[in-house]
């Protein structure tokens, strides 16, 4: 098997680079018959992906969230399979694929698991495969970017993020159409999602899955902040969905009309713009784990 590791060395404030130089070494160990190549900047990945889908029959993202979604970007139309070395920040793709975070464990999974398909999302022309959201989760993310020479690392650098800014908590009204039924709330974030898992192991939607054909639409009522700080804790075991204020609801096809805001898509940040999203299913092979006998 030919593969092309795509490296974000940037990646999880440098532990990009220490994972693609282990992964180095083991596939050089076990005569792999590999090509490393490294991001040098944003929208490389895609790039270079999209390139590498030519030459290798398995394309690797190395890296956090926001790499996997380019190289996924990159490889979905074409003939690859995706595979995962988890060296970001949240590695929340790995948590709802069920891929290992070690380095070593998910290269055993590489060179010895199978290959399944999983759902592609698309908002306007931005492919994803976790989640698009507005709202409190996209200021969190945005915190964390803007700290991250901070103290705080991997998962406790969101709940910093979100203890620094829930004091802006706010409401804000939007119209919904999920698959044509429309609904007009006042939420403080609203996610379809397509994995469980975001901002390091939060557990959204408990029931989420990758090739269910869906999303899951969890949008979060206007909620104090005292209600919110008590019920945040519980989203790492996924039971904040016994809160009244939140909702999730299956859909194909999602559209949200509201102020324009910024879009938080799979760990990254993008531009205000119009919300609406629409799930490809079974458009992109991945290799996982095997599952047990």
């Amino acid at each position: 098997m030919s593969i092309a590791i795509i490296a974000n060395p940037l990646a999880g404030r440098g532990r990009g680079q220490k994972v693609a130089r282990l992964a180095k070494e083991i596939l050089t160990a076990q005569k792999a018959d590999f090509e490393l190549l490294y991001t040098e900047y944003p929208g490389h990945a895609i790039e270079l992906a999209e390139k590498a889908s030519g030459k290798h029959p398995t394309v690797v993202a190395l890296g956090g969230d926001g790499t996997i979604r380019e190289v996924l970007q990159g490889t979905w139309q074409t003939p690859a399979t995706l595979g995962l070395i988890p060296g970001g920040t949240g590695n929340d793709y790995a948590r709802g694929l069920g891929i290992p975070r070690t380095t070593e464990d998910a290269i055993h999974t590489l060179l010895n698991g199978q290959k399944t398909r999983f759902d592609v999302g698309l908002q306007s022309d931005i492919v994803f495969g976790q989640m698009v959201s507005i709202g409190f989760s996209a200021d969190v993310l945005d915190y964390v970017n803007a700290h991250r020479d901070g103290f705080w690392k991997g998962s406790a650098a969101f709940l910093a993020a979100v203890a620094a800014t829930i004091r802006h908590l706010r409401a804000f009204p939007v119209k919904i159409n999920i698959d044509g039924k429309v609904m007009e709330k006042n939420v403080i974030a609203l996610f379809a999602l397509n994995m469980p898992y975001g901002g390091g192991g939060m557990n959204f939607s408990p029931d989420a899955r990758y090739d269910s054909g869906h999303f899951h639409l969890l949008f979060i009522e206007e909620i104090g902040r005292l209600s919110f700080s008590l019920t945040l804790p519980k989203i790492y075991s996924g039971k904040h969905v016994s809160h009244p204020a939140v909702h999730i609801l299956p859909g194909k096809e999602i559209s949200v009309e509201s102020d324009l805001r910024p879009l938080m898509i799979d760990g990254d940040i993008f531009a205000p713009a119009p919300f609406h999203s629409k799930i490809v299913p079974q458009a992109m092979p991945v290799i996982v784990p095997k599952t047990p006998a």
